[in-house]
């Protein structure tokens, strides 16, 4: 056992003998108050304002805000603290410490930091003390309540000195009643954040590892006798909305509901019934007003009329089958890290607006509790998830394991912080109506530690039913338990769905893809084969993209990941993989999701005629390496127009080509083929070669035959190509050169004018275009990668250079960077400026897919395993 319990030391000194520093290495929380719904109260006279389209929590007269600076100070261990010392430093709250200067930043997908001994945490565990004083004016009848919305990882609460309790949750609000221990005047508050604790064993989530007071601090004042929680429950009957008001308080309530007036008594509930509602929606989200009255304290919902209901196979809502097109959200911004505000919410919703997407999962935690009353506003749809993830627990003997896994959640050591975490979001989030499911949680198996917490939810919300995908990853006795509603994957192909839910007569569930598209760097390549099956069948209720926006930490540079902070244990840039940058720029894989999500519309076809091309050069020369193919050389009326060799290109790097890193590599070596010449065949006005494309050590990759001929003003190059048997498949198979920096102006007929590739063309359109090297390359990807090809293209040219058009469709890119530099750098601010401009003619470009995280590429977007183009360049 670590020595992590031990010793008192110092916390004598503090007089706070009922600390028994055991709390952090259990699943309790102490002291807090029962979970609730949120909603901040104000007092009968305040005026309601708005802010954003939700109500402005600030115009309350109950609502006192402890945001701002507090003092700050970092302990190496929990028995270094001592209530009375000097704190050295100051804080915004809320934030995350990391990004103050305290601590080191890590990012880690499935792993757990330290060594896996649940439920002990290492001894070297920082800790920060954190200060902060406010003037109260106490009232007799008056309750006071300060609330947490999230603090990472747990954390000690001081009021005035004395010890209040002790809570855990990381991203679940902790409500404390300190009327006893406040004062009129000023009060004194202390909190003691730990880094990691027993609950960092169920917080395992792919995202940076932040610590802190990361959410927003608060104190309520409330009268001695209030309202302290209740349920709002909709449903809809042939035209009529009928809202049962469920007072869950040992308080009386005046309702207040669209003119209808009611008392509601204690513990019990009430009934409004109206003629013709407008059913909320994502695409119409009606919010009508209630206001609830007790003791001078009003509190105001603007509630939806919205029934979510299971028929058959199919998931409906309002009883209409609706398709859920979906993304995974972080509470993520690139300058605060977890820490989000109300702006950077809104901004996120109205971009999902934007791009047809009108659902959220909350991967893996419940969002700011802002941010489903901007759902409501708006209209998006929520599957609102636990904040608990066990991912390294299938990992912790070194490999993957699913009995690993299971053996977590079979430990009843676990079951009470997993209750715990089921209650924190149904009760917080219940009255939300954008919320539409709930969620178990993500990547912790499924075993006896989940009963209770399942069985928690349904029997305190029957109107919302449940998903877990882990279910995959569990027992098979628990497959098919009567506590999940709907079957759930991640990543895996169409025809796995077509055998394993639309064949399989046992699977009378609906279908949901709780992840898919992994959107890292260039990708989605897959997203519009997967909504074809989608839109055909009925039991398929939707996808959510992984995930919404990358992580990555913003510098003068650039955006900064995994390993860039000195850590030792980190994952790379796994953390960059969403649809938006880090700072909500767009790249092509969001305008493929949106045109995907947008479905089907019928144009005519139109034409698209290649420009005519005129040579207007009197004589072409060239000259070729004989023992390489590579053309060294093209001179137009004595002009050279090479900047670099015109030379074999087989290799690219994108997010998606991860796994194949290591084959492409060291299998058959491919940056370290080169081409060798078999014969030459040379004349006045052409050169013709038979070789091979090969590395040492290894068989020739590649078997070509290559004609150069000068014919009039023009040269055709005429290419083919047989890939050897044992190569499984190659990233692209073409040409690469360099041309003078003025000629960076182009002009292609192709798919564009965003980038575009076999898999990736749903949002492109096929026309003629204009654009610029510096244009024309993706400055979006946090790390650099192949960017600005352009699928299927007939005609290239290159001003005051050449334009090149072939017998068959081609790829092609006019950027600022060569290949190997996009495979090198890490980070775009290592890529250095050429004195050319550089330019891709493929033959063959595989799809991007989603290989990342997701399925390997279909073999029709492989590139073929032997082929033949005839180019033609005119000068």
């Amino acid at each position: 056992m670590l020595p992590i319990r031990s010793r008192l030391l110092r916390m004598r000194k503090a007089a706070l003998k009922e600390k028994t520093m055991k709390e952090f290495e259990s699943y309790s929380r102490i002291g807090t108050m029962p979970h609730r719904s949120y909603y901040i109260p104000f007092r009968d006279g305040d005026e309601i304002k708005y802010k954003h389209g939700i109500i402005d929590r600030n115009a309350s007269s109950s609502f006192l805000s402890l945001d701002g600076e507090w003092d700050i100070k970092q302990l190496e261990h929990v028995e270094d603290f001592v209530i009375d010392e000097k704190l050295d430093k100051k804080i915004p709250v809320p934030a995350c410490v990391q990004m103050h200067g305290f601590d080191g930043i890590q990012y880690l997908n499935a792993r757990f930091p330290f060594p896996v001994m649940p439920p002990y945490v290492p001894y070297e565990n920082p800790c920060w003390h954190y200060r902060r004083s406010f003037t109260l004016n106490k009232e007799e009848n008056e309750k006071y309540y300060l609330n947490f919305e999230g603090v990472d990882s747990a954390f000690y609460l001081y009021v005035n000195g004395t010890l209040k309790g002790y809570s855990q949750i990381s991203h679940a609000t902790s409500e404390f009643d300190i009327t006893e221990l406040v004062c009129d005047g000023e009060n004194t508050v202390d909190v003691l954040v730990l880094k990691w604790c027993a609950s960092t064993y169920l917080e395992c989530q792919d995202k940076f590892r932040f610590s802190g007071i990361f959410r927003s601090v608060y104190v309520l004042c409330r009268p001695k006798e209030h309202i302290t929680d209740y349920k709002i429950e909709t449903k809809l009957e042939g035209g009529k909305g009928i809202l049962t008001f469920i007072n869950q308080s040992d308080v009386a309530a005046e309702l207040s509901f669209e003119g209808e007036n009611k008392t509601v008594n204690a513990r019990e509930k009430v009934e409004f019934c109206f003629d013709n509602v407008t059913p909320w929606t994502a695409e119409d989200p009606k919010l009508y007003t209630l206001t609830v009255l007790a003791n001078g304290e009003k509190i105001i919902e603007n509630v939806g009329f919205r029934q979510v209901t299971i028929e058959g196979k199919v998931f409906k809502i309002n009883g209409e089958h609706i398709k859920l097109k979906g993304v995974n959200r972080h509470d993520f911004n690139c300058d605060t890290a977890a820490t989000v505000t109300l702006e950077n919410m809104l901004l996120d919703i109205k971009l999902m607006k934007e791009l047809n997407v009108n659902s959220v999962r909350t991967s893996h935690y419940p969002n700011a509790p802002e941010f489903y009353l901007l759902c409501d506003v708006y209209g998006i749809y929520v599957m609102d998830e636990a904040d608990l993830e066990t991912h390294g627990a299938c990992k912790r003997r070194g490999s993957y394991d699913d009995i690993l896994w299971q053996e977590y959640a079979d430990d009843m050591l676990f079951a009470p912080g997993i209750t715990d975490r089921h209650a924190a979001l149904v009760e917080r989030d219940k009255n939300r109506t954008s919320v539409i499911i709930w969620s178990l949680g993500n990547e912790s198996s499924f075993g006896k530690s989940f009963i209770e917490g399942a069985k928690y939810i349904r029997s305190h919300d029957s109107t919302r039913p449940i998903h877990y995908e882990s279910l995959q990853h569990a027992a098979a006795e628990y497959y098919y338990t009567d506590l999940v509603d709907m079957c759930s994957m991640m990543y895996p192909t169409t025809a796995v769905i077509k055998e394993r839910v639309l064949d399989n007569p046992g699977e009378t569930r609906p279908f949901v893809l709780c992840e898919y598209t992994h959107a890292m760097g260039n990708s989605c390549g897959d997203i519009a084969e997967y909504w074809e099956q989608i839109y055909a069948n009925d039991q398929l209720m939707g996808a959510y993209v992984w995930e919404w926006a990358d992580h990555g930490i913003r510098t003068e540079g650039g955006f900064l990941y995994g390993g860039d902070f000195g850590e030792t244990e980190h994952d790379g840039n796994f953390c960059a993989d969403g649809l938006l940058t880090p700072d909500r720029k767009i790249k092509s894989s969001t305008l493929e999701m949106k045109a995907v999500y947008g479905g089907k519309l019928t144009s005519p076809i139109k034409e698209i005629p290649v420009p005519e091309i005129k040579g207007n050069c009197g004589k072409i020369e060239i000259e070729a390496n004989e023992r390489t193919a590579e053309l060294v050389s093209i001179k137009a009326d004595g002009k050279e127009i090479l900047r670099t060799p015109m030379h074999f290109n087989f290799t690219r790097y994108t997010d998606n080509d991860r796994k194949l890193v290591a084959p492409w590599s060291t299998k058959y070596r491919l940056e370290a083929c080169k081409p060798i010449v078999i014969s030459c065949e040379k004349t006045d006005s052409s050169y013709g070669f038979k070789g091979v494309i090969a590395a040492n050590c290894l068989e020739p990759c590649v078997h070509f035959d290559l004609i150069y001929k000068v014919c009039e003003n023009a040269l055709t190059v005429d290419f083919s190509y047989k890939i050897a048997d044992y190569v499984e498949n190659l990233p692209r198979i073409g040409f690469e050169l360099g041309v003078d920096k003025s000629c960076g102006a182009f002009e292609y007929v192709g798919y564009g004018p965003m980038e575009s590739y076999c898999d990736k063309h749903i949002a492109a359109d096929y026309g003629r275009y204009r654009s610029t090297a510096e244009e024309n390359y993706d400055k979006n990807y946090v790390r650099p990668q192949e960017s600005g090809s352009h699928y299927a293209c007939s005609y290239l040219g290159i001003d005051n250079c050449f334009a090149v058009t072939a017998e068959s469709p081609f790829s092609c890119s006019v950027n600022p960077y060569t290949t190997k530099q996009l495979i090198k750098a890490k980070h775009g601010f290592e890529l250095t400026e050429n004195d050319f401009v550089n330019v891709c003619i493929d033959l063959g470009m595989r799809g991007v897919g989603s290989y990342s995280c997701g399925p390997a590429l279909p073999a029709r977007y492989e590139i073929p395993k032997e082929g033949r183009n005839v180019f033609k360049f005119t000068f």
